[in-house]
C-alpha cells in the first residue's frame, strides 16, 4: 500500500462476519448542508486503542490519541496521534501519523506521514501555511495549498464535528493538497456494531480521497462511528492490495 497504510491511521482488520452491508445513496448535497457542533467532541487526554486484523488474522494493535494541547507558529493547536503496529507471515508495519491543527477552526498546521511496510520506510513532514496559502514538504518543496486545509488525520476529526444525514454525500475541497480534491464523505447508513469495547450503535461513513491509501477510491473504505454527540470511531475497514484491514474498538478513555 501507497502513501502510508493509516491514510489516517486507520488501518485494521477483516470485516466482522454476517455485519449487514450498506448501501450508498445518492442524493448530493452543499458542503453547506454538514452543519458543525456548537462543541468539538473531542479533547487532549482522549484516547482510543483497537485490535488491528488483515482478513481474519489478528495482526497487532493500533491507537489514536490527542496529546495535550500545543503551539505551532503561535497558534494554538490540537496535536494527534495515530499508530497501526502489525506484523502477518507476509506483511509487517509500523506507521504513524502526527497531526497539528488549530483548536480555533481545526486548519491543519503540519502533518508528519512516519511509515515502515514490508521493511521499507517512507517520511513526510509538511509545514502547512494557511495564512499564506502554500506548504512544505521535508524542508525543501514549496506548493499551494487550498484556503481552508486539513491533511487526513485533521480530515478526521474535522468529520466528528459534522452533523450529516444518511443518505447524502458532502464534497469538501479543503484537502491540503490542491489537485487531490474533493475530498468525499457519503454517509451509508445506521448500523449496530460488535466491539472487544462493547456494542455501539452507528452511523456509517465512506470517506473517499482522490489519491492513493486507506481512504482511495479503490478502497471502499468505511468508517463506523458511535450515533451520538461523541462520534467514536467504532470501527475503520478498508480493502487494500494484501487484503482487508479492520481496525475494532478495543478500549478507550
Amino acid at each position: 500500500m501507497k502513501r502510508g497504510t493509516l491514510a489516517i491511521a486507520l488501518g485494521a482488520a477483516a470485516a466482522l462476519a454476517g455485519a449487514p452491508a450498506l448501501a450508498p445513496q445518492d442524493p448530493p448535497a452543499h458542503p453547506a448542508a454538514a452543519a458543525r457542533d456548537p462543541a468539538h467532541p473531542f479533547a487532549p487526554g482522549e484516547r482510543f486503542e483497537y485490535d488491528v486484523k488483515l482478513g481474519i488474522f489478528r495482526v497487532g494493535r493500533a491507537s489514536m490519541e490527542v496529546l495535550p494541547e500545543d503551539t505551532v507558529r503561535g497558534e494554538p493547536v490540537y496535536h494527534v496521534v495515530f499508530v497501526v503496529r502489525g506484523r502477518a507471515i507476509f506483511y509487517s508495519m509500523n506507521d504513524s501519523l502526527s497531526s497539528w491543527f488549530s483548536v480555533r477552526d481545526l486548519t491543519s498546521r503540519r502533518f508528519v506521514q512516519d511509515n515502515e511496510e514490508n521493511g521499507k520506510p517512507r517520511y513526510r513532514r509538511y509545514e502547512i501555511h494557511p495564512g499564506q496559502g502554500y506548504y512544505v514538504r521535508n524542508d525543501r518543496d514549496t506548493a499551494a495549498t487550498v484556503r481552508e486545509p486539513l491533511d487526513d488525520a485533521s480530515f478526521f476529526y474535522f468529520a466528528r464535528t459534522l452533523t450529516l444525514e444518511v443518505g447524502h454525500s458532502y464534497d469538501f475541497p479543503r484537502y491540503f493538497i490542491p489537485d487531490r480534491n474533493p475530498v468525499t464523505l457519503q454517509v451509508l447508513g445506521r448500523d449496530t456494531i460488535q466491539t472487544p469495547a462493547g456494542r455501539f450503535a452507528t452511523i456509517a461513513i465512506r470517506p473517499i480521497f482522490r489519491s492513493r491509501g486507506l481512504f482511495s477510491q479503490g478502497g471502499q473504505a468505511t468508517i463506523w462511528f458511535s450515533d451520538d454527540a461523541a462520534r467514536i470511531p467504532v470501527r475503520i475497514r478498508s480493502r487494500l492490495s494484501v487484503g482487508t484491514l479492520d481496525m475494532s474498538l478495543r478500549a478507550r478513555r
